[in-house]
């Protein structure tokens, strides 16, 4: 017998269940941080963030679920310190946020210090930190975390207006990188630039403008940080003034612009192969 289903208990067959109620709950930005923890859904990033020291306070699990061995290895994990427990398939659709549930589902605790101090990064002469303003898109949210993960990145910091990192389709998009990349969300845009200039880190915006030098001219190699604007606003002119530099993706086709998760991942990947050959 696995020890989800010695830890579970009754397998748990209403919506108004107090947990059940809880989970639901926590698709709302207020009740995630009043509660100070927020969902992950599917093997995929429960398994990352147990590879990574964070275990759920919570392990939900539906009884479908439990037939496969994937599920079952992972309630066996040895660092396990959750509580597991079951529910129906159907208690797990009306939990779940996807069209089609996994049957997996995992309470994490927010981090204490959240948002993370600025204070707290340890700068480096290879620093590389990734800043979004104003990406209200969750997709885009999760998948810039996942590429700045993917190239190296030490750091990525949102400012006001971007989606919740907590948001659950910023979460799925991460793919488990919300794990291992530090966060630091709705950092102050004043404080973020003197921080930026007191630790001697070059900041290079994002820009279609004419003034913006070619991405292939560009060099990311010393400690720099990389502003990425949304798709409709761009950058603002407080991160342009403040920019060292102004970068584009040179196009020779006829789009008019890049989604912003592409441009970031085509700018991390130039920094990733600079940085490669230091």
């Amino acid at each position: 017998m696995i020890r989800g289903q010695e830890i579970g208990g009754q397998v748990i067959t209403s919506r108004q269940n107090s947990l059940v109620k809880l989970v639901r709950g926590l698709s709302n930005r207020r009740a995630r941080e009043a509660e100070r923890v927020f969902v992950i859904e599917g093997h995929k990033i429960i398994n990352e963030a147990l590879s990574s020291g964070v275990s759920p306070e919570k392990i939900i699990v539906s009884q479908r679920a439990l037939e496969h061995q994937a599920v079952t290895e992972l309630l066996d994990y040895p660092d396990l310190n959750s509580e597991v427990n079951i529910v129906s398939n159907e208690v797990m659709e009306y939990m779940s946020e996807t069209e089609n549930p996994s049957g997996l589902i995992g309470l994490v605790s927010m981090p204490e210090a959240q948002p993370a101090s600025l204070a707290a990064l340890e700068i480096t002469p290879r620093t590389l930190l990734v800043i979004i303003e104003g990406v209200q898109d969750p997709g885009n949210v999760g998948t810039i975390i996942r590429t700045a993960d993917a190239f190296g990145a030490d750091a990525l910091i949102t400012t006001g207006g971007c989606a919740d990192i907590y948001n659950g389709k910023v979460l799925r998009a991460t793919m488990g990188s919300i794990f291992h990349i530090p966060v630091i969300s709705d950092a102050e845009p004043a404080e973020l630039i003197a921080f930026l200039k007191d630790k001697g880190i070059t900041m290079a915006a994002t820009s279609p403008g004419n003034v913006a030098i070619p991405l292939s001219e560009v060099k990311l190699m010393w400690p720099s940080a990389v502003v990425f604007g949304s798709e409709a606003r761009g950058v603002s002119p407080d991160f342009c003034k403040a920019a060292g530099m102004l970068l584009k993706i040179q196009m020779p086709g006829k789009a008019e612009s890049l989604n912003v998760a592409v441009a970031a991942g085509i700018i991390l990947y130039q920094a990733f192969c600079q940085r490669s050959c230091m």
